[in-house]
């Protein structure tokens, strides 16, 4: 009974102890956690992570959204990602930006090396973040192509 409870103590006070996420750390949790719903082929748990109010410059919202990730998914059968998030920049609280450069290929990608023996599509993403109810959503979203010196 003693271990028990002086084993509960400790695990309380780590917890207590642990340093609270930055807000940079939490839009990385969340573009890590887009990057694996994609990788899942997941449109439920992308979405998830995209604002009701989404819109982005090329008329899309959060619905267009959800209906171009499920046309690749269904087009590609395996969707597979590189991903470098490039910057992280949370200059007002509640609200950051965030630049990636993504390979999206067939089959895994194991680093910036193999891209030029893989059919990868290479592109170039500028994310607006928002912090709404507690939890980051993508809010706004650019898209252009990149190239493997971008990597």
């Amino acid at each position: 009974m003693q271990r028990r409870l002086a084993a509960t103590l400790l695990v309380l006070l780590a917890a207590c102890s642990a340093r609270p996420e930055t807000p940079e750390e939490k839009v990385r949790a969340v573009l890590t956690a887009v990057e694996k719903a994609a990788e899942d082929r997941d449109v439920a748990a992308l979405l998830e992570h995209v604002s009701e109010s989404y819109r982005d410059a090329r008329g899309n919202d959060r619905q267009a959204l959800a209906q171009l990730a499920t046309f690749h998914f269904l087009q590609n059968r395996g969707v597979h990602l590189f991903v470098e998030i490039r910057q992280v920049v949370v200059e007002i609280p509640g609200e950051a930006r965030a630049a990636a450069v993504v390979a999206m290929a067939g089959r895994p990608i194991a680093s910036a090396e193999a891209l030029p023996s893989l059919h990868a599509s290479l592109y170039y993403f500028d994310v607006e973040l928002r912090e709404e109810e507690g939890a980051w959503r993508i809010v706004r979203a650019t898209w252009s192509p990149a190239t493997i010196d971008d990597f």
